[in-house]
């Protein structure tokens, strides 16, 4: 998805839910409304909802039953929508089970909100235990076309402060970026995109390999043979790269993702569109990325390999000259 472009890839809805039994009853009917609107007018397009928790996920689910009980032109355009292909569906689903669905738009229910006494408690369940980041990486990248964000907080209400794992923090970033992507602010976006990257090019100190297919094993001992350090199966959760170059003036960080394509992508017309996506979340974190076609690395090895070490000696020669200016 293309960030800056009108409307925006990416809508922030501001409601004034609370914070109820884990759940919140107004932002669950803003977002079944949306769903409405967008079904009616855009019924050829896919929709996803995604919340941050069951109970929530629950209460979408409720008042979608009771608004198919109460418009019946709701309900004939929802039971149309369900009897498609199985990818075409509308589905509500939270964090945790939403692995593997894509659709045209996702619709996001955050949920958390100030409760009666007008406190935010900042109980994020899931995303708080270890590893919550790689659920949220995972849910963000569902959409292909357009993002609606609807939330009953601002983000600078979430407190991450004393948060011990990464989660917390990146749905705070996710938020701002949200907001100001919707909001059209440039200088805001680049900022928060520079300090999700900062953290997550960060290398693994300590990595064991792993690899999918005899092809990647013949890249990763090519870039090892001259002197580069590359890591297998690094990223973003869902969203893993195939292999990592580590930068040589930096051990700290990641200069190249490389993505090993085989014979299956060039027959699967879904896959390519997939991986395009794929790679555009990828970049939207801060990744340069680089495709090698089986194809191509069957047919002349050394070509290839020698196209990738251009690349890294050419990111490597970049950022001196960066470094140099500033």
């Amino acid at each position: 998805m293309e960030p800056f472009k009108e409307p925006p890839a990416i809508e922030w809805k501001k409601v004034d839910g609370l914070w109820i039994n884990q759940s919140n009853l107004l932002e669950a009917q803003k977002v079944v409304n949306i769903l409405k609107k967008q079904i009616t007018e855009r019924p050829n397009q896919s929709v996803g909802i995604i919340t941050f928790n069951v109970n929530q996920q629950e209460n979408i689910l409720d008042e979608i039953d009771r608004l198919i009980e109460d418009d019946k032109e709701f309900a004939v355009l929802y039971n149309q929508m369900q009897t498609r292909d199985l990818d075409q569906r509308i589905f509500v689903k939270n964090i945790e089970n939403v692995q593997g669905d894509e659709r045209d738009l996702i619709i996001f229910s955050v949920g958390y909100a100030r409760v009666e006494n007008g406190r935010v408690y900042n109980r994020l369940e899931l995303l708080s235990h270890l590893g919550g980041e790689n659920r949220l990486n995972v849910a963000v990248s569902r959409a292909k076309e357009k993002i609606i964000v609807v939330s009953s907080i601002e983000p600078n209400e979430l407190d991450v402060t004393n948060a011990k794992n990464r989660g917390p923090k990146l749905l705070k970033s996710y938020l701002e970026y949200a907001k100001s992507t919707s909001e059209n602010n440039r200088e805001m976006v680049d900022r928060i995109l520079k300090e999700i990257q900062d953290g997550s090019h960060t290398v693994v100190s300590s990595q064991s390999l792993h690899f999918d297919s005899g092809f990647e094993v013949q890249v990763y001992d090519m870039l090892v043979d001259l002197g580069y350090e590359v890591h297998t199966q690094v990223g973003m959760s869902g969203y893993k790269i195939d292999l990592a170059v580590v930068d040589p003036s930096d051990s700290t960080k990641y200069l190249l993702g490389i993505e090993c394509d085989g014979a299956m992508y060039h027959s699967s017309p879904s896959a390519k569109e997939r991986d395009v996506y794929r790679q555009r979340f990828l970049e939207s974190w801060g990744w340069k990325i680089e495709r090698i076609w089986s194809r191509n690395w069957w047919e002349n090895r050394s070509s290839e390999i020698e196209r990738i070490e251009y690349v890294i000696k050419d990111l490597v020669k970049k950022q001196k000259v960066t470094q140099m200016i500033k």
